[in-house]
């Protein structure tokens, strides 16, 4: 890139734009619907504008912050419409929920195959701990006792088809198969807790998943991708969303499911 064109670039956002659009969720429609190109522009060219002033730390203006908050906020009308309840539901809450906790339905984990298949797993582990009279509280899939069994050996990452799976992470993380589109878009890895209890040949398992709803900074320069139509994809930086918690417009939060369940 010659120098002149990148010192323009660099400079693109130091100057205020007037056209901040104030309605980021009519002009998505307009794209998932109509197929505007122009309002899929605007929509890109203003991420873009903002993003390059948070890189520069430069403040944003009130109608800047609040085109910001109302993209999260389309967010949850999109996901809403096409099926992805508790991620549209986690979007929101960044921009509105102050940072407070939030709990969400645990059906979102019990449907997935590589928790159902990890839970089977942990089953036949607690109950050889059991046998063996281990504790049998407070077990978590990053547990190297538990890695390091034969039970999980079958879920590791390499033994399983990871879109159709998933699997477990060299750590312990349960990676989401990738096909299921709900949960991926809600939390792709995560961390399974159990405490069981046991009475006789009965046990008592609570089961939980908590996690950090946040987004990493600008130098990480992941994206992520938003698509209205399968030719107009929103490319929205993880470190702009990031950024809008310096700003006073989002807050990082944990977000927990949990469920128990008696077994044999």
């Amino acid at each position: 890139m010659p120098i002149k064109e990148a010192i323009e670039k660099g400079n693109k956002c130091l100057e205020d734009r007037e056209n901040i659009p104030s309605a980021p969720l009519w002009h998505m429609g307009k794209v998932a619907i109509l197929e505007s190109k122009e309002s899929f522009d605007l929509l890109q060219n203003t991420i873009d504008y903002l993003t390059c002033k948070g890189k520069l730390n430069i403040s944003f203006t009130d109608n800047e912050k609040e085109f910001m908050k109302e993209i999260f906020e389309a967010l949850w009308w999109g996901g809403q419409y096409h099926g992805f309840k508790e991620a549209a539901t986690l979007a929101d809450h960044y921009v509105n929920g102050k940072g407070r906790n939030f709990s969400i339905n645990s059906r979102i984990y019990t449907d997935s195959i590589i928790v159902k298949d990890t839970i089977s797993a942990l089953k036949l582990y607690i109950k050889e701990l059991s046998s063996n009279k281990k504790s049998i509280s407070a077990i978590k899939t990053s547990d190297r006792g538990f890695l390091d069994s034969r039970h999980s050996s079958h879920l590791k990452k390499g033994r399983r088809n990871e879109n159709s799976q998933g699997c477990i992470l060299h750590n312990g993380a349960l990676q989401v198969e990738q096909l299921n589109q709900p949960l991926k878009n809600t939390d792709h890895r995560f961390y399974l807790f159990v405490n069981t209890t046991n009475n006789g040949n009965v046990f008592l398992s609570y089961w939980k998943v908590e996690s950090i709803y946040d987004f990493e900074p600008f130098d990480k320069e992941y994206i992520t991708n938003i698509p209205l139509t399968k030719d107009f994809i929103l490319k929205l930086p993880d470190g702009l969303s990031h950024h809008l918690t310096k700003i006073g417009v989002a807050g990082n939060f944990n977000y927990i499911s949990t469920w128990q369940e008696l077994w044999k």
